[in-house]
């Protein structure tokens, strides 16, 4: 059996922590309470979107929190983004399910909070629906969650991704029990505010990784400059979901992540990873 509850919300200000309480006509919904015989969180959907305010580029994450989760705060990678230009744009974007397994306290409240990172991009709105089930999805293993993001500045420069917008020094160490690696979720996006087309991927390595730093693709972005005066289409990317990853891991030693794009620089890029640990 399983259970939905969603909540909406607009992020207005840079690596700002900003809850999510409302449902669109329904302004006042009341405290998100774990529903009866619920044991799991066993995914997230959500999409997240900028509002083309400003010529730059962010990444966004969600944090789900309060006393209704069994081990504590998780964080989830929402989107990255950018923009050439400021005077237009359209887009829509279709929600992504976040596969995940986070063990819950039946009648206890959850909390929704969502950010954007990076520069500010004016505002970015988010929609975050939690299914709750009473049984984990076949047999799996409760998840525990490390989300880091960061800049992109120079193509061909490996970037250690150490922030978590409001939250300057996230732990990076892996939480006590987990074994591996289990799902990663990134986006990554430029401003495209130079001509070309990079190649994004992540890098996992650092004590905690067995067998070595591990390298994954992960996307692309391509852009060509539109005349003086025009406008130009955005960068809008949801999260690549990798699921039944398998790298082993130490728990109680630091991962270190780091984001780079190849090829011809388009701009600061801008990348958000969550490494989920079982």
């Amino acid at each position: 059996m399983k259970q939905y509850r969603t909540r909406e919300g607009e992020a207005t200000a840079v690596d700002t922590k900003t809850q999510l309480t409302t449902v669109g006509s329904d302004t006042a919904p009341g405290p998100l309470m774990v529903p009866k015989g619920m044991k799991f969180i066993t995914g997230v959907i959500v999409s997240a979107i900028q509002n083309m305010a400003a010529a730059t580029s962010s990444s966004s994450f969600i944090r789900v929190e309060g006393p209704g989760m069994l081990a504590g705060p998780q964080t989830l990678a929402a989107h990255a983004g950018g923009n050439q230009v400021a005077t237009g744009g359209n887009f829509g974007q279709q929600a992504v399910f976040l596969p995940c397994t986070f063990e819950v306290v039946e009648a206890q409240e959850i909390q929704i909070f969502a950010e954007m990172a990076g520069t500010d991009i004016g505002q970015t709105g988010f929609v975050v629906t939690l299914v709750f089930s009473d049984t984990a999805t076949n047999g799996a293993k409760p998840n525990k969650t490390i989300t880091v993001e960061g800049d992109l500045a120079t193509v061909d420069s490996r970037i250690a991704l150490t922030t978590q917008g409001s939250v300057a020094s996230p732990s990076l160490v892996v939480p006590s029990g987990m074994t591996m690696i289990d799902k990663i979720y990134v986006a990554a996006a430029s401003e495209g505010l130079a001509a070309g087309n990079q190649q994004w991927f992540v890098r996992l390595g650092g004590n905690a990784v067995q067998g070595g730093e591990q390298v994954i693709a992960v996307g692309s972005s391509g852009v060509v400059l539109v005349q003086a005066g025009s406008d130009a289409a955005p960068q809008v990317v949801r999260p690549f979901v990798l699921e039944d990853v398998q790298i082993p891991v130490n728990a109680g030693d630091t991962i270190s992540i780091w984001a780079e794009g190849a090829g011809v620089d388009t701009g600061t890029g801008r990348a958000v990873v969550t490494c989920l640990f079982a």
